[in-house]
């Protein structure tokens, strides 16, 4: 019995060690490199990553009301590995400055980035689902936020 526990917890250890492996580079996050749509009868959302360096993927995301007939939000992105942790940085309208989220959790299937000194969003997660699509969960305080489900462009992978 004791040598089963043992190797409970030596698996749970080992475990942990890959896990935080996995987020100390850019590498386990090429899941996001590609282009991803999401539609609704209002709005056609865009987020686009691609990997321009071992340390750095540049993105863009824009969001165009259907209704309106015009884009009403764009921003620019950056994941940025540096001294050994990775940051998502976004340029958005509403900010004078760059953004930045820290990477505090991420698995072969998901990057959770976070800024508890921003108003809002606080926590952007991003899921990579079975059918190799992405949900993004944007939150904030108190439940408050929403997700976006993307849909990957096949031709480009």
């Amino acid at each position: 019995m004791l040598r089963v526990i043992s190797l409970v917890l030596l698996c749970l250890v080992f475990h942990s060690a890959v896990q935080a492996n996995t987020c100390k580079t850019l590498e386990s996050l090429t899941w996001l490199v590609g282009h991803w749509n999401s539609k609704s009868e209002k709005l056609n959302i865009n987020e686009s990553w691609k990997q321009v360096s071992s340390k750095t993927f540049e993105g863009s995301g824009y969001t165009y009301s259907v209704e309106k007939n015009q884009m009403i939000s764009a921003e620019t992105l950056r994941l940025v590995e540096m001294s050994g942790e990775i940051f998502y940085i976004a340029k958005v309208a509403n900010n004078d400055l760059p953004v930045a989220f820290k990477l505090t959790s991420c698995t072969a299937e998901t990057a959770v980035f976070e800024n508890a000194e921003h108003d809002f969003p606080k926590k952007l997660s991003y899921q990579l689902t079975k059918d190799k699509n992405i949900t993004v969960f944007v939150s904030g305080e108190n439940g408050e936020g929403f997700s976006i489900q993307y849909i990957g462009e096949k031709d480009s992978y």
